[in-house]
């Protein structure tokens, strides 16, 4: 399941003159823009200013949080957070910071919801295909099955109230590249929007969170693009959330076969299928897991059973199977 980095393009533009409604004071906000590498992407965040020297520091003072953040959740770092919360002793309660303690609690919670399909626990099986990529070898039977009894959300517990994790099984691994980025990209666009810019967009590759519209705009105009290269209509987004997940360029082929870098637990292996998944819902730290475990379920819609709010488009590049839709994507 796991992902190493979000695969499929966002097109968001909105590059025309705007009108000068929703303005403030009779001052038009200028459209402010900056990009930083993070995470093994690059996260761009566009906002709306009044003043521009304040909205790049306030930019800049976001993606430094995010970029923390993202410091301590690697598990690419051995020395990272993350990495010596995976290391510790088997049954110590090791007390984690805030933002790792609730990034790996909507991990379990997700878990639990799609029955696995998405689990930051999978880390063993990311290093095997890891592996894979450098050898182009398909795991031997053997090493799948062994790497496979190491994952499982199970082999955490959570303690609220201390804040506390322990890890309960010897030789897990953890892996948060199917959540992370989303997490960041709230992180970045929550401290914009308590700065005062609502009117705000953050992408990271395939994660984008989306505040209030542009001055006189309906929404923010987004385009998906999947593995067939041609953007979807533009679609005016608002107050949201939107994730795409899919096989665009990570993959791999091994012994003659073509495998996705999404990890199905079922097998150990990535899928040979390509398809990808579009989930739409009010924060990326959502839409981040759950567009990956849409594209690996085969029951999508059951998947997201937690999220009726949710809009959903799962398409398949051999185009005799169906695509799944709902919410936005139906009409």
């Amino acid at each position: 399941m796991r992902f190493l980095f979000p695969l499929i393009l966002f097109l968001a533009s909105c590059q025309e003159q705007e009108s000068p409604a929703n303005v403030e004071n009779g001052a038009t906000p200028i459209r402010i823009e900056t990009q930083r590498p993070l995470m093994g992407t690059l996260f761009t965040v566009k906002t709306y200013a009044h003043d521009a020297r304040e909205g790049y520091l306030a930019m800049e003072e976001a993606l430094d949080l995010a970029e923390d953040f993202g410091n301590r959740a690697t598990d690419y770092d051995p020395d990272s957070e993350l990495n010596r919360l995976t290391k510790s002793p088997v049954g110590a309660p090791i007390k984690v910071s805030d933002d790792l303690f609730q990034v790996l609690l909507l991990g379990q919670k997700l878990a639990r919801e799609t029955g696995g399909i998405f689990d930051p626990t999978y880390g063993p099986l990311t290093h095997l295909w890891r592996q894979t990529r450098r050898t182009k070898q398909v795991p031997s039977e053997e090493d799948l099955a062994e790497a496979r009894s190491r994952c499982g959300i199970a082999h955490l517990s959570f303690d609220v109230k201390t804040q506390t994790i322990t890890v309960l099984q010897e030789g897990m691994q953890l892996d948060l590249g199917g959540i992370a980025k989303g997490f960041a990209a709230d992180m970045i666009f929550d401290h914009l929007k308590k700065q005062g810019y609502s009117q705000s967009l953050v992408a990271a590759a395939g994660d984008l969170r989306i505040g209030d519209p542009p001055p006189g705009k309906e929404g923010w105009n987004i385009g998906l693009r999947t593995f067939r290269l041609t953007p979807t209509s533009s679609l005016p987004l608002r107050s949201c959330a939107v994730s795409t997940s899919g096989d665009l360029h990570q993959n791999v082929i091994a012994n003659g076969q073509k495998f996705s870098h999404l990890i199905d637990l079922r097998t150990g292996l990535g899928l040979t299928t390509r398809r990808a998944a579009s989930v739409i819902l009010p924060e990326a730290k959502l839409t981040d897991p759950l567009a990956t475990a849409a594209c690996l379920s085969n029951d999508p819609k059951s998947i997201l059973k937690h999220y009726p709010s949710a809009s959903i488009r799962v398409i398949y590049e051999d185009q005799s199977i169906p695509p799944v839709t709902t919410g936005i994507f139906s009409k």
